[in-house]
């Protein structure tokens, strides 16, 4: 162990309680619990394997339960992640992961695009490996990364929906944005799923990604601090989204795009609890001015 993580373990006795604290306070809302929805068919897009897991893999396996037939589109190969693997090796064993972990899941079908990790494009070529799998799948509800994200292929993978459902044909689909490593401000949530009856699978799911040499423990103390959004004691834990239509989708991502922000250098990553703070607070006025920036043309 080196000498910062060690530092942060040493920490941790008196750094969570107060991030805990905190935050409880951070996602103090008084919003109405969501439905899950009735829908039939669900797409999950996630830039790579374990970002659906992290973001909704509560939310998912409760699609699951109601008896929806939920796919996962993986928009990269997944083979330059935090690891001491070689590339090939580390994309084979991140899908046979995927394979395991869906064994707990239970989605319908896991698809690949295989674009380079670390380099995702909204281009032609990847614009049509999208088009024909929402054709073939015929979504009616898809999950996406969301507007502001410090990992580029996240923001690059949003940028590819909004891109593809310019050319789809079907409007009638809702959207709804997930969190991964970059916090959505609280105020800026409008659907929160109570995962209070998955929560353990999605634990379960999570520690099956061996291959990760990063902690998980940050997203899922997450969950739990997004159970005071609702004013509901029996929530425990939450998965919290930004639902809309794909045409304002379209247009609030077109209108922030064109800012062209530098995300990656101002946010940090919301994976371990000891760092909590620091992943939600960092630079968050601004974070939360981009969020406004997206409404106005």
């Amino acid at each position: 162990m080196n000498l910062k993580k060690t530092l942060m373990h040493a920490g941790e006795p008196v750094i969570n309680p107060i991030t805990k604290a905190v935050l409880k306070n951070h996602y103090q809302r008084n919003l109405t619990l969501s439905e899950l929805g009735s829908f039939q068919k669900v797409v999950v897009l996630a830039p790579h394997m374990d970002d659906e897991t992290i973001g909704l893999g509560g939310t998912i396996r409760r699609h699951v339960e109601a008896g929806a037939e939920v796919h996962c589109i993986f928009s990269t190969d997944g083979a330059s992640s935090e690891s001491d693997l070689p590339k090939e090796e580390l994309s084979r064993r991140r899908k046979l992961e995927m394979e395991k972990v869906n064994t707990v899941l239970n989605m319908e079908q896991i698809h690949y695009m295989d674009l380079p990790d670390g380099h995702v494009e909204s281009n032609e070529l990847s614009q049509q490996k999208l088009l024909n799998l929402l054709e073939q799948i015929d979504p009616d509800l898809i999950y996406c990364t969301p507007f502001v994200d410090a990992h580029p292929d996240h923001t690059a993978t949003t940028a590819l929906l909004a891109d593809t459902l310019k050319k789809w044909q079907k409007k009638d689909v809702i959207i709804r944005l997930y969190e991964i490593n970059c916090p959505i401000p609280p105020n800026e949530i409008n659907c929160v799923i109570d995962i209070s009856s998955t929560y353990d699978t999605k634990k379960q799911a999570i520690d099956m990604f061996e291959s990760q040499v990063i902690a998980f423990d940050g997203f899922l103390e997450l969950n739990r601090l997004k159970a005071n959004l609702v004013k509901d004691s029996s929530v425990h834990a939450a998965e919290g989204f930004i639902q809309l239509s794909p045409q304002a989708f379209i247009e609030e991502f077109d209108t922030l795009r064109k800012k062209n922000y530098p995300y990656a250098s101002l946010f940090k990553q919301a994976n371990r609890t000891v760092t909590l703070l620091w992943a939600v607070y960092r630079n968050y006025p601004q974070k939360k001015q981009m969020y406004q920036e997206r409404l106005f043309k």
